[in-house]
């Protein structure tokens, strides 16, 4: 019987944490202590950052790190004189004379008397903002809207046409348009007094569109990018903005997803929508976790997470945050919580799970170790 000589390395192997048995991967404890770790092993050890959600959770001030859309739509004078004329508009200006005309005549027959209409030809605003006419000379276009620069050209008529009146049309509105990028289609599209809005410009792109579910909106104004999911301006239309002059419109395909492993219902690569996930869906969609195996306070996102470092430059921190879903507050905590690209959700294994592969690997008459220590004392 030589069992009992066992005992010392059991012991040895209880205080050893069970280290040489299997696992789907860390122990809770090995988690919460990771910054802890011996240093001269890895260096990334010394740089992860422990975030325990629940703690953060009874400060109101504190941010919960949530992909909420800060969408642009400041005011702006250029939505406010979408019609005023600019450098490089072509212009159609037609001149109405009440008849007998004097200075623009009709064709036909000249027996009786005719309205004038004359059709001048397209002008283009030049790089100054003027435009030169006949009988009127050079008039100053930009920053005036049609009906301002009609108003002067029939001023300066008045003296030698009869009671003349004019009709300016905007043919080509060169000066205020957005530039619209896509993967197979690029293009300008001008802004009109119907006052455009992002899904127009989207339209543009026809047949060369990405899918809906992981296509990103991204809005360069005033040296300002932005960027939100299409599928978020389609279902709210409160970001479908007015666009405005030299605003850039790309359309980036970029899918997402994260990966499950541990006490999960799989171990697998998830996709999600570019509108995003939070941690509660994330959870949902991989079955939950394991009731026989998942230690509920052992809920683990890891990610690289972006953050400005003392020097104000941007830097990328190992962080791993923790959530206990034995606390109801979890299930709130969760919804707030957004997953990211390449986030790894990890559930840890339970501790009653840990010893009942320790007693098998003990026990088993056909692989306990006490088995084969015994084979090989007889």
């Amino acid at each position: 019987m030589k069992a009992p000589y066992l005992l010392p390395l059991t012991i040895a192997m209880i205080l050893n944490g069970c280290s040489v048995l299997p696992h789907s991967g860390p122990s809770f404890s090995a988690i919460k202590n990771i910054d802890k770790q011996n240093g001269n092993l890895d260096k990334i050890y010394s740089q992860v950052k422990i975030v325990n959600l629940n703690n953060l959770s009874q400060n109101p001030k504190t941010n919960f790190p949530i992909n909420n859309p800060k969408f642009i739509n400041e005011p702006n004078d250029k939505s406010r004189k979408i019609d005023n004329i600019g450098k490089g508009d072509a212009l159609k200006i037609s001149v109405i004379e009440t008849p007998p005309a004097i200075l623009f005549t009709g064709t036909g027959d000249t027996s009786a008397p005719k309205t004038g209409l004359t059709e001048l030809p397209v002008v283009i605003v030049d790089s100054q903002g003027y435009i030169s006419l006949p009988f009127v000379g050079d008039i100053k276009a930009i920053n005036r809207n049609p009906s301002q620069v009609q108003k002067e050209i029939v001023e300066k008529l008045s003296g030698i046409a009869n009671r003349p009146q004019v009709i300016v049309t905007v043919l080509e509105k060169r000066s205020s348009s957005v530039t619209v990028i896509g993967d197979q289609f690029s293009g300008k599209m001008p802004i009109t007094a119907k006052g455009e809005r992002l899904l127009d410009a989207v339209t543009m792109l026809g047949n060369n569109m990405y899918d809906i579910r992981d296509t990103l909106i991204q809005i360069t104004r005033n040296n300002k990018i932005d960027q939100i999911p299409l599928s978020l301006v389609l279902s709210n239309p409160k970001f479908n903005i007015h666009l405005q002059r030299d605003d850039v419109i790309t359309l980036i395909n970029k899918p997402s997803s994260f990966i499950s492993m541990g006490a999960t219902g799989a171990t697998k690569e998830v996709r999600f929508e570019a509108i995003g996930i939070n941690l509660s869906q994330a959870l949902a969609r991989i079955g939950g976790l394991r009731d026989s195996q998942a230690n509920a306070k052992g809920v683990f996102v890891f990610r690289y997470q972006d953050t400005i470092n003392t020097s104000k430059n941007q830097e990328r921190v190992p962080t791993v945050y923790q959530i206990d879903l034995s606390d109801p507050n979890s299930l709130f905590i969760m919804n707030n919580f957004q997953i990211q690209n390449n986030d790894i959700v990890y559930v840890a294994s339970a501790p009653i799970i840990e010893l009942q592969k320790f007693l098998y690997a003990i026990f088993s008459p056909g692989v306990g170790v006490v088995n084969q220590i015994n084979q090989i004392s007889d």
